[in-house]
């Protein structure tokens, strides 16, 4: 007598411990579970100054220069997708300029240097192991302070600070992990530059 072995209860175990087993995985390889820690630094390119250049195009002999802005970041998961952290950011530019005055070239310099540091709040929106997409904001404080120096017989210099020290941000970006625990950040939107990049370490 031929006997018919039924499978279908060994392939519906069988698929039933594979999704369980995947799904586990997935939440385990998860690139920035509930209770880590990041540490980031980066650098930004992309600033809202070119208004401010076109303000010397009456001069001649200007030089520009610029530091930043440099980002420093820490952010904590709470859970599985949202992070709360620290985001501080600072910059420095410099402007030299000659310029003509009654038939009198001048020397002129103006500076400004800005830093914010901001309360961030994160949504991460993957579950890669590795990659790891996420919308951030911030909002905090802010300050900027320009000085202008001039050597000409009107001009004596002049310092202006913030009226409103109040800073915000609004960026999308991601994190990289080749490594378990070493990687890199990108971001791009409304922040000190419009995008930014640097290093990202987890623990």
């Amino acid at each position: 007598m031929q006997r018919t072995m039924n499978f279908r209860p060994l392939i519906l175990g069988l698929a039933t411990g594979a999704s369980l087993f995947l799904s586990s995985s997935t939440v385990h390889a998860q690139a920035f579970p509930k209770g880590s820690t990041s540490l980031s630094v980066g650098y930004g390119v992309g600033t809202f100054l070119g208004a401010i250049n076109r303000n010397f195009d009456v001069n001649s002999d200007v030089s520009y220069s610029s530091m930043g802005p440099v980002y420093f970041k820490f952010e904590h998961a709470m859970d599985d997708h949202v992070g709360l952290g620290l985001n501080v950011a600072y910059a420095t530019n410099e402007w030299n300029y000659r310029y003509e005055y009654d038939s009198t070239s001048y020397k002129g310099r103006t500076t400004r240097s800005t830093y914010s540091i901001l309360a961030r709040f994160n949504y991460h929106i993957g579950s890669d192991a590795k990659f790891d997409p996420y919308v951030g904001f911030g909002l905090g404080y802010r300050d900027a302070k320009w000085t202008v120096e001039d050597d000409g017989p009107e001009d004596s210099g002049v310092t202006l600070k913030s009226l409103m020290p109040f800073g915000m941000e609004l960026t999308f970006g991601f994190r990289y992990f080749f490594a378990p625990n070493f990687g890199l950040y990108a971001e791009v939107g409304a922040a000190k530059s419009v995008a930014q990049g640097g290093i990202s370490v987890k623990f």
